[in-house]
């Protein structure tokens, strides 16, 4: 039993640093927005209401762009999340009413609303995220990354904070109903001072073959 402590040690003490370093990618926490004037709600985005929105008890009417109105935006801020690296971003909207129409005289204009993610208040991307068209309440993920938003992703990554940006395709103005936003953030935590329990368990046993080692060494 000694003798195979002893040729298993540089593995075990090997396998013990590659497992604390090889530590994969998790949830390293998430922001949520709840819209809406009833109490519990944040009553606005971290940018505020513009002036072509209507603010309900439990949503906001997100209205197309109008003379003379900023569409609504808003903004998620991570930057107080302790992380090594971030490879992606999962955003969750909770909205209704995207396929209501525009009727003008007998023909009908249907909306095509789009999510749009930004990197500030004045750069967004250029690829448009299709939102479930519905009447009903919706709840959808959007998956963001490098690979998806090339365009805006490092800038994001690098100021803390993700813009939330909508699009309507359809020529004329139209509006839709959002409920919530829930933005998790995908990636690597940063190194922490206290080893994970497994790393501990390995490193534990490392030193048990060592001290056996030792023993034998002595006793001869």
């Amino acid at each position: 039993m000694k003798a195979m402590f002893k040729r298993a040690l540089p593995a075990l003490l090997l396998a013990s640093c590659v497992f604390s370093s090889q530590a994969g990618a998790t949830v390293l926490g998430s922001v949520e927005k709840n819209y809406g004037s009833a109490v519990g709600r944040d009553g606005g985005g971290q940018n505020d209401f513009k002036s072509c929105d209507k603010i309900n008890a439990t949503s906001v009417s997100v209205f197309d762009t109008a003379s003379g109105c900023n569409r609504f935006r808003d903004e998620f801020d991570f930057s107080g999340l302790n992380y090594a690296s971030i490879d992606s971003f999962d955003l969750t909207l909770s909205f209704s009413n995207t396929n209501d129409f525009t009727k003008i005289s007998i023909l009908k204009f249907f909306e095509d609303w789009n999510v749009r993610i930004a990197e500030s208040a004045t750069v967004g991307s250029k690829v448009l995220l299709d939102m479930t068209n519905s009447t009903n309440t919706v709840t959808q993920t959007f998956n963001i990354s490098a690979t998806s938003h090339s365009d805006v992703f490092a800038n994001i990554v690098k100021n803390g904070k993700l813009g939330l940006w909508f699009s309507d395709d359809s020529a004329y103005t139209a509006d839709f109903n959002l409920n919530n936003a829930t933005l998790v953030v995908n990636g690597t935590a940063a190194a922490a001072d206290v080893p994970e329990p497994a790393s501990i368990a390995l490193f534990g046993v490392a030193m048990l073959g060592a001290a056996c080692a030792r023993r034998r060494r002595a006793a001869k």
